[in-house]
């Protein structure tokens, strides 16, 4: 019996063998994505989680605000090691750093905040008015408390890292290169950088590099010159540090698995993280940044001023009024925003009520304003103004969005600078907790006028064009080291 032959398959083409190829290539690289996925949420896993604190982290792709707590802890260091003569062997369990990174994944942009280790706040659930390194001593918790309820800045995410995580993170990376346009020193901290010019710091230069306050620079006489700003000054050099931080880790591919492998293996017993950063955000977050310009990072500081007591020197005091469009950029608010804690305000009786000032006053205190004065106005008022100082009108208009019917904002030169006064007339009702939305008839009604009817005297003036306020940058304090000059690559 012959063979049947069996029928002859038609040989593929090219083009469906390229499609073949292309389906095979991409089933490989999603294998190779996924495998690289398990493995850092596996590694992820072996990091301390700070299970205990209350946050809401941030819907996926949304802006999302990172708290950064350095600690002073000297677990795991050679206890020789030179560079902690300031707060003794076993540190003060405070925060050496705390910063907060903002990074928003849509528009590949990120912002970074630094509070002086000094700045004095109101500790959350104490009552008590003390440096807002010491918080972190009453718990993770307090420390996030304290920066939303003292400076309105919703927290995210949080981060903590000591001094050997730091150390190691920095030697993953392979070092990070500075630019010096001098030798520096710190006696305080142990750092030494002898040479002009780039040099590559590794982890423990690095470490006493952003801890140096004592800083000391060679200039072009030969002698060595002190800065004098203190952590103020660190707070500049810490910020050029992590730019060039950033920008060490792009080049070396935030999406390499070697990279990767190598920045959680020297998290793991150093770094503590919240339980809603997983593997994915990570992985979404080094996709997303994986060309990011570290240059485009752009460094804020809270304004501050010396607070003296009898004593001396007692801290660093935040000038709310500078403060207020920086601290907006981590709020995700317009920069010409104003919050209630920002603004003082006197309040007048301008319809003769009893008892109304009062009333006003308690209003505004509940919902966060600050209550400078409460007083009797020299005559009646038929509309409720609001008059306000030079520089003022952001604020006084926060003021009126939550005046029912809305107040005619007047501008008065009499007024100090910023100062704002609430006058009651006879068209007012009552006060609410939540401004009026722009576009609403509270919000409309809520306009500036050269005149009010009736007014006391001295309220009359000229209102101001609208301004369109925009947030810059402060200009860095103290002696800036780090970043390389224009044209010059390191």
């Amino acid at each position: 019996m012959a063979e049947t032959s069996r029928p002859r398959r038609p040989a593929r083409t090219w083009p469906q063998r390229l499609v073949l190829l292309a389906g095979a290539l991409t089933t490989l690289v999603a294998l190779v994505g996924a495998s690289v996925a398990t493995y850092v949420g596996v590694r992820l896993s072996q990091i301390e989680r700070v299970d205990d604190i209350d946050i809401a982290g941030a819907p996926p792709g949304e802006p999302a605000n990172f708290l950064i707590v350095g600690t002073d802890s000297r677990e795991g260091l050679d206890p020789d090691l030179t560079g902690f003569s300031e707060d003794g062997e076993q540190g003060c369990d405070c925060t050496d750093t705390i910063m907060v990174l903002r990074v928003d994944p849509k528009e590949t942009s990120a912002s970074l905040l630094s509070f002086p280790r000094d700045l004095l706040v109101e500790i959350a659930g104490t009552g008590k008015v003390r440096r807002i390194n010491t918080a972190h001593a009453d718990g993770e918790q307090v420390l996030i408390d304290t920066i939303e309820e003292g400076f309105g800045i919703p927290i995210h995410h949080y981060v903590e890292v000591d001094f050997v995580g730091f150390e190691r993170l920095v030697d993953a990376v392979g070092g990070v290169p500075l630019w010096f346009e001098a030798p520096v020193r710190d006696s305080h901290t142990g750092l030494s950088v002898p040479e002009a010019g780039c040099q590559v710091l590794d982890g423990d230069q690095a470490r006493k590099f952003v801890r140096s306050r004592y800083l000391q620079y060679l200039d072009d006489s030969g002698r060595w010159r002190q800065d004098p700003t203190a952590d103020l000054g660190r707070i500049t050099r810490q910020q050029i540090f992590v730019r060039r931080a950033v920008a060490k880790a792009v080049s070396k591919g935030l999406t390499n698995p070697v990279t990767l492998n190598e920045l959680v293996t020297a998290g793991v017993q150093n770094v503590r993280l919240d339980k809603h950063l997983d593997a994915s955000d990570l992985l979404d977050l080094g996709r997303r940044f994986a060309s990011f310009d570290a240059d485009t990072l752009i460094g804020y500081s809270i304004p501050t001023t010396p607070y003296e007591t009898s004593r001396g020197y007692g801290g660093e005091e935040m000038v709310r009024r500078q403060a207020e469009p920086i601290l907006n950029v981590f709020r995700g608010l317009p920069p010409d925003a104003v919050s209630p804690a920002a603004v003082e305000v006197t309040v007048l009786n301008g319809t003769g009520i009893e008892g109304q000032a009062n009333d006003v006053a308690g209003a505004l205190a509940a919902i966060g304003f600050v209550i400078d004065e409460v007083a009797t106005a020299d005559g009646h008022l038929v509309r409720t103004t609001v008059r306000f100082g030079e520089g003022g009108e952001h604020a006084a208009r926060a003021v009126a969005l939550h005046v029912t019917g809305g107040a005619d904002l007047v501008a008065d030169p009499e007024l100090p600078d910023g100062a704002v006064v609430l006058v009651t007339g006879a068209d007012f009702t009552t006060v609410h907790d939540q401004p009026a939305p722009e576009g609403s008839p509270d919000a409309l009604r809520s306009t500036t006028s050269t005149t009010s009817t009736t007014a006391p005297s001295g309220s009359v003036g000229s209102a101001p064009e609208p301004t369109t306020t925009t947030t810059t940058a402060p200009e860095p304090v103290g002696y800036g080291t780090g970043e390389p000059p224009p044209g010059v690559s390191c």
